[in-house]
């Protein structure tokens, strides 16, 4: 799924930029760029209705990425009454209106401002400014490394120690039951599950590590858990099921298979479910992605599934619930966890989607 980008610029050099980056990026964003109302500018972007701040508010929560071509100064007065913290807000990026520079300004790690200011630079021909200090020593991110593996950070607080553990020069342990894909970063020494399974004694520990996977039990004030968020929830329902019973339902199954539902990434469906609101409202709720297929694409899901003469008749494919994990896992059968579960109006099911961490 591409991000969401909006975009403002206040000079004609500046909608000239903005066009030139919207143009050569339009495959890899959705972007919405427009223009200040206080001058008239030569360009087809749409003129911004309101003030500044106002356009800000409205955008800051819709996007993933805000993008000011002007003074960075504008930018952090429009931003400041609206910034939370690096978890919830979106990256804002800076770029001066000659084009000479492309500051990551906010959200550089889990919002992604460092990468897309680099993307942006390369586009324009301008200098990236990043000054976040992993990357300016060329050092391990543990956000960085947790959004690029959808892994969901457990203790804010304890992320922050690790980078700046990682800046002091200090080694992590980092536990993960597969040996991640790519070069370990010299920062950690990775086991498998257990130093023992190593032949490593353990002994006492004082120091932090970093543990990757289903957290089943409580962590010590040193353990910084990354749950992988690969949970894909199958879900079927008669038109008009209200939001609310479908919440309950799914609620109910997880806690009943013992699943924690922080590792929930998505929700997939049939493309005839595509505007039901009472699944948008329940991923809008959860912050979930949402994604629906055709009965084509979903007679296409590998393995035996439950079946149904009644729905195979609505919507032309004989299981709707557990053939949308399936093919949202890009697996087989053998990834449903849950088979398909009845309540009411409503069917689900849960396929677990194979985590590999990468560097």
């Amino acid at each position: 799924m591409k991000p969401t980008a909006a975009l403002i610029c206040f000079t004609q050099n500046g909608a000239k930029l903005a066009e030139q980056l919207i143009g050569q990026l339009n495959e890899e964003f959705n972007w919405y760029g427009f223009v200040s109302s206080r001058t008239k500018l030569d360009t087809n972007l749409p003129q911004k209705e309101g003030s500044l701040s106002d356009w800000t508010g409205e955008w800051f929560s819709k996007v993933q990425c805000l993008v000011f071509v002007g003074a960075c100064g504008i930018a952090v007065r429009a931003i400041a009454p609206f910034v939370r913290d690096k978890f919830a807000d979106p990256a804002v990026i800076v770029i001066d209106e000659q084009g000479k520079f492309c500051i990551s300004l906010l959200s550089g790690h889990i919002g992604g401002a460092n990468e897309w200011t680099a993307r942006f630079a390369e586009v324009l021909g301008a200098e990236p400014v990043i000054t976040t200090a992993t990357d300016l020593n060329h050092k391990f991110a543990v956000d960085v490394f947790a959004k690029k593996n959808n892994l969901l950070i457990t203790d804010r607080a304890l992320a922050k120690e690790v980078s700046a553990a990682v800046v002091r020069g200090e080694t992590i342990d980092f536990y993960s039951h597969e040996m991640p894909k790519g070069k370990i970063p010299p920062e950690l020494c990775w086991y498998q599950d257990t130093k023992e399974a190593c032949g490593v004694s353990s002994g006492p520990s004082t120091g932090i590590s970093i543990h990757v996977g289903a957290l089943e039990k409580q962590p010590n004030p040193k353990e910084l858990w990354l749950i992988p968020k690969n949970l894909v929830l199958g879900i079927g329902c008669r038109k008009g099921t209200p939001m609310e019973q479908i919440e309950r339902f799914v609620l109910e199954k997880m806690e009943e298979y013992h699943l924690d539902f922080r590792r929930v990434r998505a929700v997939a469906s049939i493309d005839l479910k595509k505007e039901e609101k009472g699944l948008i409202d329940f991923c809008r709720k959860y912050d979930l992605a949402f994604e629906t297929y055709s009965k084509e694409e979903l007679l296409l899901a590998k393995g035996n599934f439950v079946p149904s003469d009644f729905v195979k008749g609505v919507t032309g494919v004989d299981n709707v619930c557990e053939r949308s994990a399936v093919v949202f896992a890009q697996e087989d059968d053998s990834c449903l966890i849950v088979r398909k579960q009845k309540g009411g109006s409503v069917t689900l099911a849960v396929a677990q989607k194979t985590a590999t961490c990468h560097f």
